[in-house]
């Protein structure tokens, strides 16, 4: 599936995501890749936003930190798509 715009937004995010929870765990990228049985310029190359991520390729990452995944949507503006606690989304609409 080619790169739109759209999705070079939020592989960038991702890998932003992904660095910051590395750093926060205080792993190398060269310990993620050897969990991961991956190289060391890959797992860079995640977190640089080069590559679109499958949801598999995710959960495999996330396990190589020793963490689950949690999935949430947000709207454009960046609010999030349901409030804390609710299991369906907010309506926009008036009525």
């Amino acid at each position: 599936m080619p790169r739109t715009a759209a999705s070079e937004i939020h592989a960038k995010a991702v890998g932003r995501e992904i660095r910051a929870t590395r750093h926060e765990l205080g792993l190398t990228q060269a310990q993620v890749a050897e969990r991961l049985g991956a190289s060391a310029s890959y797992v860079a190359a995640v977190e640089a936003g080069r590559h679109n991520l499958t949801l598999g390729q995710i959960a495999n990452i996330a396990n190589a930190m020793r963490l689950g995944v949690s999935v949430s949507f947000v709207r454009p503006d960046g609010t999030p798509a349901l409030s804390e606690g609710t299991d369906s989304p907010q309506s926009t609409a008036a009525g």
